[in-house]
């Protein structure tokens, strides 16, 4: 599988995952699974120069929270 196969894979995991992540109290595997996937894209991203539509940095237990909060 190519980075760019790669990243279109974890792209699409991690929009279903943010689906299915309930308004509140979502439970903390769920939270670690998006946390594990927004970090590897990142690296392949940073890997590449970026990804388009991907802001590098972005991802972590920071933001995780916030699109929980928001979705």
């Amino acid at each position: 599988m190519t980075d760019q196969e790669r990243i279109a894979q974890l792209e699409e995991q991690i929009a279903e995952l943010k689906a299915r992540l309930p308004k509140h109290t979502p439970p903390p595997s769920m939270l670690i699974q998006l946390d594990e996937m927004e970090d590897e894209l990142s690296a392949l991203c940073q890997g590449r120069g970026g990804c388009p539509d991907h802001s590098p940095g972005g991802g972590g237990a920071g933001s995780t929270a916030g699109a929980a909060g928001n979705a």
